[in-house]
């Protein structure tokens, strides 16, 4: 058999274990946190040194976690529409605020409002000597997702859905200031525009509904993550069994660095504390450190190079970009250049410190039915794409390494 089957035997072995053992980790739960724990022996083991873990506090429901009470608030604010426009007005854009700086911008201004508990970072890392100069930082998360209910339902309608919710959220906040506007205090229906100011809101009521049932909060059906992310630790970990396992191709002056982001599904609180802790770190992160994120390993025929997210409009790495598209190009692979479509990865903090990196994963881009809901298990990860993730990554390492050669 070869290392990189071995390696794709490695990954799958360590998310079903995880998964047996400790079931969904939701972002700062306890669950994540036991997991942590388990998770920091394998990171032991795996680099033959010691494993920093680093707590952190966060509102893991105040941004994605928040939407099915942003669909609930969304009701109120129509009911409002009817009796009292003005509260209607500022309850709706209140919401709308809060839906862009908390859930689309992902800023955290307003996670003061919501409850905080513990989640945590874990790390270690293999040099090549006494004396290194540039660090490789390989890094996944280790929680995993809500169950997205409309995703497992329909994945092809989930996004049309979850927009008409948001577009009805404003469409009410714009109908309320023009009843606010005309002075039409009291609901008529003397006249063909007192009766579309009367009726059309109730066309956004489906919008609402599907807001407020968008994931589910119960932990026992909950996403178990073996795609999402627990290959991407997987594969981190894989990383340094290599090096370990052959120390004659870790440069003298290269670090391995491996760790498990806590609470990425929490809009990407770990990497954020993690680089929030170590920016300027040269002691840990040397003078020139590369950071490339490991998210999603699963489809065969979906290797991507993402070079930013969208709704973050963060831009990562160009050379670490190219760099990447000729390792999957040198290990047969047709990779394709993507910009994260939804949401935000864990390299965005890392690119906004000033950071190098970029994110690379297997997963078909588009809503599916595994992707954050309850089926995405370990008996859904295909070995052959994870033997050539292995491989990637090794190539990825072995040309950042030309780079740096003494």
């Amino acid at each position: 058999m070869s290392d990189y089957r071995q390696g794709a035997e490695y990954v799958k072995d360590f998310a079903k274990r995880i998964i047996d053992k400790h079931g969904a980790r939701l972002p700062a739960s306890a669950e994540e946190r036991a997991a942590q724990q388990d998770m920091a022996e394998d990171f032991r083991q795996a680099s033959g040194n010691a494993v920093k873990i680093e707590p952190f506090k966060t509102a893991a429901h105040a941004s994605i976690g928040a939407i099915p009470g942003c669909g609930i608030v969304a009701f109120v604010a129509a009911a409002l529409y009817y009796a009292h426009p003005i509260a209607s007005l500022i309850v709706s854009a209140l919401l709308f605020a809060f839906a862009v700086i908390q859930i689309f911008l992902y800023k955290g201004w307003l996670d003061f409002l919501f409850k905080r508990t513990e989640s945590g970072n874990l790390y270690t890392c293999i040099d090549g000597s006494d004396k290194v100069d540039y660090a490789i930082v390989f890094s996944g998360h280790t929680d995993s997702s809500w169950n997205w209910n409309l995703a497992l339902k329909n994945p092809k309608t989930m996004i049309l859905k979850t927009i008409y919710g948001i577009v009805g959220v404003l469409a009410i906040a714009v109908l309320s200031l023009i009843r606010v506007i005309i002075g039409n205090n009291v609901v008529a229906f003397d006249s063909a525009w007192h009766i579309i100011l009367a009726v059309f809101p109730v066309v956004f009521f489906p919008g609402f509904y599907w807001l407020s049932s968008y994931l589910s909060y119960d932990k026992k059906v909950a996403s178990p993550g073996a795609m999402d992310n627990l290959t991407g630790v997987g594969l981190a970990l894989q990383l340094l069994n290599h090096y370990k396992q052959h120390p004659d191709r870790l440069p003298a002056n290269c670090r391995i660095i491996a760790a498990g982001l806590g609470s990425e599904e929490a809009v990407l609180k770990g990497s954020t504390a993690f680089i929030k802790a170590h920016k300027g770190d040269t002691a840990l992160l040397t003078q020139k450190p590369y950071f490339i994120n490991l998210d999603s390993f699963r489809d065969n025929d979906y290797f991507n190079v993402v070079e930013g997210d969208v709704w973050l409009m963060s831009k990562f790495d160009k050379e670490l970009i190219d760099l990447s598209v000729k390792a999957m190009k040198d290990c047969g692979l047709d990779p394709k250049v993507i910009k994260n479509p939804v949401g935000g990865c864990d390299s965005t903090p890392i690119s906004r410190a000033g950071y190098r990196t970029v994110t690379v994963n297997a997963q078909n881009p588009v809503p599916t039915d595994y992707y954050h809901t309850f089926k995405d298990t370990v008996e859904g990860l295909d070995l052959n794409t994870l033997e050539k993730a292995y491989e990637v990554l090794v190539k990825i390492a072995e040309e950042i390494h030309k780079e740096n050669k003494i």
